[in-house]
């Protein structure tokens, strides 16, 4: 009988974790790389790839077809739909709703209770129009994203904004409805990898230089 998932060296899965979740025609083993840590409650589907040194909090959805590259930490009670593709060093807080063919790029940051959305017309008009989030961009807390918005590499979206239409990169957005501005140059280029990489979890931290080449 074929595995239902396969896990990489050095990763710690709590109990009541449910890796591999069989779905109508679910055809691979969920494949999740080493160094990961899973606490209790997650459920993640079959034909999910999952890249090294990840982390989710208690009670994490992650649905079937998604590809999350390395050091990704998705935290408590956060549900990604399905068919998704996230990059690099990508940190989603908790209570996070990412719907399906959402893009995430490189070193993003997703604050708590943010929503992403995907349907522009629900139960009206079939189709999805899916998001597109860019490298290096910083999404505060309580954020929705409407469907078939853009936002640009190296954006910062304030707490608590509706994202209506696309971003440019280097955009300063905040409010509803939002204004747009450059970023200002105090805001910096490219978030922190120290932030991105080396805060997997409060409680249960792991040291890790691992990412630090210098």
């Amino acid at each position: 009988m074929e595995p239902k998932f396969n896990l990489g060296k050095q990763s710690v899965v709590e109990a009541n974790v449910h890796l591999g979740y069989e779905y109508l025609d679910s055809k691979n083993p969920t494949v999740i790389g080493e160094n990961a840590y899973i606490h209790s409650g997650t459920v993640i589907y079959k034909d999910t790839i999952i890249g090294s040194h990840f982390t989710a909090g208690h009670n994490v959805t992650i649905r079937a077809k998604c590809n999350i590259g390395d050091r990704v930490v998705v935290l408590h009670n956060s549900t990604l739909e399905g068919n998704i593709k996230i990059g690099l060093g990508v940190k989603i807080m908790a209570h996070v709703y990412v719907p399906s063919q959402t893009i995430i790029g490189n070193m993003v940051f997703i604050g708590p209770g943010t929503t992403i959305l995907n349907a522009t017309f629900p139960m009206r008009k079939p189709g999805i129009n899916p998001v597109i989030v860019g490298d290096h961009v910083v999404i505060g807390g309580g954020v929705t994203i409407l469907p078939g918005v853009i936002i640009g590499n190296n954006s910062f979206i304030g707490a608590g904004s509706v994202i209506t239409k696309n971003i440019p990169e280097n955009s300063l957005v905040y409010g509803n409805p939002i204004v747009i501005k450059p970023l200002p140059k105090d805001f910096g280029v490219g978030n922190d990898p120290n932030q991105i990489f080396n805060g997997r979890d409060l409680w249960n931290n792991i040291e890790d230089n691992s990412w630090d080449i210098k």
